[in-house]
């Protein structure tokens, strides 16, 4: 009998050896879904490893995990490793072009496989692509597991980050204004200041074309050419009193020969945050609100006084829906 079992056993063993040899050598299993929100709230979400914890399947269902992570968390070549009760392993960015893919390199228990996220716009919609492939060699066994266990799991997994991360960038606000973060180069600009309440519209109109002939009479005596569009900064804000701060500017070389009342001066180079608005100067509220709403949203910090940037000459083209500005607010 007891032969009879080990020969039944050994047949088992070369039937497994038989099938597992005309399996695929390489196993991949790939997964989409659509996400009803911007590319780039999914892929911030997966570009940082600091973030997998929020959705990814094997840190919800190893709770004996415990992350360990390099210098670089995001981007190309961010790296993490962990040990647990299951195993340890590590995980490296090897690609990561934004808002568009992330490909990693992963070892888990020596043993090598790669992934990659692909983020393509889809109407409204974000089309994410979780791919894994693993090569299981000559390893007659390993393909066979790869095949009717492997597979699945990778399935499982795939579905339940796919329904995390949906839920994540779903419940992210949304805007209705095109907003980027952006760096600028310095501007020279002369301008002219002035203090007045922010609910007075007429009163502000005023002020602006006030200011803007002074200065537009100032560098046409003077023979200096504008080397942009009209522009004005608010350097003062107040909710209390309801005032503001406003300059009103207009740009010029950096050596420029202007009036000694009009000093030359600079905005501050560096990062921003910049919506791009279109239509009335009515409405330019609501875009500086959706910025203030994208500030918080990205834990950033305003560093120096906004501006607003006229594009279309409001002398020129008279359809209000047509004109556009951008809104330039300075952060950290």
């Amino acid at each position: 009998m007891l032969k009879k079992i080990l020969i039944g056993i050994v047949a088992l063993v070369v039937l497994v050896a038989i099938v597992g040899f005309f399996m695929p050598e390489k196993t991949e299993v790939t997964r989409t879904v659509a996400i009803n929100a911007p590319a780039d709230y999914v892929f911030e979400e997966v570009n940082e490893l600091k973030n997998w914890g929020r959705w990814s399947y094997w840190h919800h269902t190893d709770k004996t995990m415990k992350p360990a992570y390099g210098d670089v968390t995001a981007g190309v070549n961010a790296f993490y490793s962990w040990t647990s009760e299951q195993g340890e392993g590590n995980l490296k960015f090897t690609e990561s072009v934004p808002n568009q893919s992330i490909k990693y390199e992963l070892n888990f228990a020596g043993d090598p496989a790669a992934g990659w996220y692909t983020f393509e716009k889809d109407g409204e919609t974000t089309k994410l692509t979780s791919g894994f492939s693993y090569d299981h060699g000559a390893n007659p066994f390993s393909r066979l597991m790869g095949k009717f266990m492997f597979v699945p799991e990778m399935n499982k997994a795939f579905d339940f980050n796919h329904d995390k991360l949906k839920e994540i960038a779903e419940a992210k606000p949304k805007f209705t204004v095109n907003i980027s973060e952006e760096n600028t180069s310095p501007i020279s600009y002369i301008g002219v200041s002035s203090s007045m309440s922010f609910e007075d519209q007429n009163a502000i109109s005023a002020q602006m074309g006030k200011s803007y002939g002074e200065l537009m009479t100032a560098l046409t005596k003077s023979k200096v050419q504008m080397t942009g569009p009209a522009f004005c900064l608010y350097p003062k804000w107040d909710e209390a009193t309801k005032t503001m701060e406003m300059v009103c500017a207009l740009p010029v070389p950096n050596d420029a020969k202007v009036p000694a009342k009009y000093k030359v001066m600079q905005t501050s180079g560096g990062k921003v945050v910049k919506a791009i608005h279109t239509g009335d100067y009515a409405n330019l509220d609501a875009t500086h609100n959706q910025i203030d709403q994208y500030i918080a949203y990205k834990k950033l910090e305003i560093s120096g006084a906004p501006w607003e940037v006229y594009i279309t000459d409001p002398m020129v083209e008279k359809d209000t829906s047509k004109w556009v500005t951008e809104v330039y607010y300075p952060v950290k």
